[in-house]
């Protein structure tokens, strides 16, 4: 039976930051063969997916991208490369290994870039920093931005996995933190099968 057709109403949101959820947009991280992010138009729809961006947000840069098409390929090619940066970053967090300078560098001016743009908006008895998602062709980027540095800043940062089977990232916040795969139901199922039919052989 073939695999269904991948696209960005069926991508599964594993990653539990969204930050993770945006360097997961490429399937599979072993052994890529899809690519979520081949459009501007593509990235817009993926922000509103992930509610970064309204109905009307998303209709109004998708005209101004179909407007200034080098404007709009431009922020999609920066956004591509924030995605490397996220997934550098944080592969090297769950696999313990040390974060390389270069990378941690890239993610600084990214998030200087991003917070100089934000707001501070008082909520209760304190301030959040919000951003105008749809100000520029690459302003939905600044609050992923802000979910890396804010993960990278934290002590959920120790429950940064990678999938042993796909390579995709996701917060482990299950009590003991025993959860392996980023999906049951896909790399998780697939993992059952194969130890099934592996049962089988030997018999």
């Amino acid at each position: 039976m073939s695999e269904p057709k991948r696209t960005l109403e069926t991508l599964e949101l594993v990653g539990g930051a969204l930050c993770l959820d945006f360097a997961n947009t490429i399937n599979s991280r072993r052994e890529p063969e899809h690519d979520y992010l081949i459009t501007y138009s593509d990235l817009v729809d993926w922000a509103e997916k992930v509610e970064i961006l309204s109905g009307q947000q998303v209709k109004g840069l998708k005209q101004r991208g179909t407007q200034d098409a080098k404007k709009a390929e431009k922020a999609l090619e920066k956004g591509r490369t924030a995605r490397e940066i996220l997934y550098r970053v944080f592969s090297a967090t769950a696999n313990k290994s040390k974060l390389k300078e270069e990378n941690l560098t890239a993610l600084t001016h990214l998030y200087e870039e991003a917070i100089a743009n934000g707001q501070h908006v008082k909520v209760e008895n304190h301030y959040e920093i919000t951003w105008k998602a749809d100000e520029t062709f690459d302003a939905l980027l600044w609050r992923i931005i802000s979910s890396a540095e804010n993960l990278l800043l934290s002590e959920e940062l120790s429950r940064v996995k990678e999938c042993p089977n796909c390579g995709w990232l996701f917060l482990d916040t299950s009590k003991n933190q025993s959860r392996r795969w980023c999906s049951m139901n896909t790399c998780g199922a697939r993992d059952k099968m194969r130890r099934y039919h592996g049962r089988l052989r030997k018999k």
